[in-house]
């Protein structure tokens, strides 16, 4: 008899484990095409909590309209120019096409004086651009299928950019409705996370929420503002294809790399076409302000985040990039940051446990 009753009681136990795996499996099926969306919204209302809260306190505890302020802020700031710059890609590549083939026709002028002034880049820039100004046509046809499949991989992948749009919108909009109960979205994360982890674990929303906010303020934002300084640049030198060049500097600066990989080959154009003046300008405006005012902003807005290392944030960039398009450069960095954060507050607890 107690045979059958624990043989009928673990039967019936795996009948109901089963059971919510299947419902977990089904929900999961359900929100897949959503997941990048979501998580995007999570870590856009935790990002913005902060600002919501001083907002409300402005408006005299008008929460929607604080809200309603810092989401027209976010659209204007991420959808506008994605789209922008989507509208503007199939007339860019065309104008690229184009400089290409006039460039294998024509011969540069010899480099400038003050090139070779340039700290340790000047030198070899100058032996470049000789080397350049001997053959261009041949320089131009080595780089040539390298930039064919840039430009196919840019057509093949332009419709992702309207998916990406969509999806940043909805993001938008779910993060709206989680800034709008923030108290109890965060109560129920917190309750969440000590019912999977138990006491130890109820520090660990606060540690994620300060790492998200830590990425999206000091890695995000300082990107922001290197490419708007960039774009400005841009603009005022003349360069054609501003809003791709602009969406190129943005990922690189995310990804933590120098910057000048964008705004220098955008120098030497205008120096190609003449306007000596605006390339001077362009160089100082990139080596002066692009290129270090991060060294000013991102201390200044990671006051109080984790010291993450650039090899985490350059392959969450990459990673996020290929996994969920143009909002993986925002999710992947976010991600592997805040589980590098864990591991480590986790081998951090270890060590006190260690010694006691």
């Amino acid at each position: 008899m107690g045979i059958r009753r624990w043989s009928g009681i673990s039967v019936m136990a795996v009948i109901r484990v089963a059971v919510v795996l299947l419902l977990v499996a089904a929900c999961l099926k359900i929100i897949q095409p959503f997941l990048g969306a979501l998580i995007w919204s999570i870590i856009i209302a935790i990002s913005a909590w902060p600002a919501t809260t001083f907002l409300t306190e402005r408006f005299g505890g008008r929460r929607k309209l604080a809200v309603g302020v810092i989401i027209l802020t976010m659209l204007l700031a991420l959808v506008a120019p994605i789209t922008l710059m989507a509208l503007s890609l199939a007339d860019t590549l065309p104008q690229l096409t184009s400089m290409l083939h006039q460039l294998a026709t024509s011969r540069l002028p010899a480099p400038p004086q003050w090139l070779a002034g340039i700290p340790l880049a000047g030198e070899p820039m100058v032996k470049f651009w000789i080397s350049a100004q001997n053959d261009l046509p041949g320089l131009l046809e080595k780089v040539r299928p390298m930039l064919n499949q840039t430009v196919l991989w840019s057509l093949s992948n332009g419709a992702r950019l309207g998916v990406s749009i969509l999806e940043i919108v909805l993001a938008i909009i779910i993060a709206a409705a989680f800034l709008l109960n923030g108290e109890v979205a965060w109560l129920t994360a917190e309750r969440t996370i000590v019912k999977l982890g138990g006491a130890p674990a109820e520090e660990l929303p606060d540690v994620v929420a300060r790492t998200i906010r830590s990425v999206m303020t000091g890695v995000v934002g300082t990107a922001l503002v290197q490419t708007l300084l960039c774009v400005l640049g841009l603009v005022i030198a003349g360069v054609p294809g501003t809003l791709v060049l602009g969406f190129l500097c943005f990922m690189v600066a995310v990804a933590q790399l120098p910057t000048l990989v964008v705004w220098l080959p955008a120098a030497g154009w205008v120096f190609y076409t003449g306007e000596t003046g605006y390339g001077i300008f362009l160089l100082a405006w990139g080596f002066l302000l692009v290129n270090t005012i991060d060294n000013f902003i991102k201390p200044i807005l990671i006051s109080h985040g984790a010291n993450l290392p650039l090899a985490l944030i350059f392959m969450g960039v990459i990673g996020g990039l290929i996994a969920w398009g143009v909002i993986g450069l925002f999710i992947g960095p976010t991600l592997l940051a805040v589980g590098y954060t864990l591991f480590q507050h986790w081998l951090a607890g270890r060590r006190e446990e260690d010694r006691l």
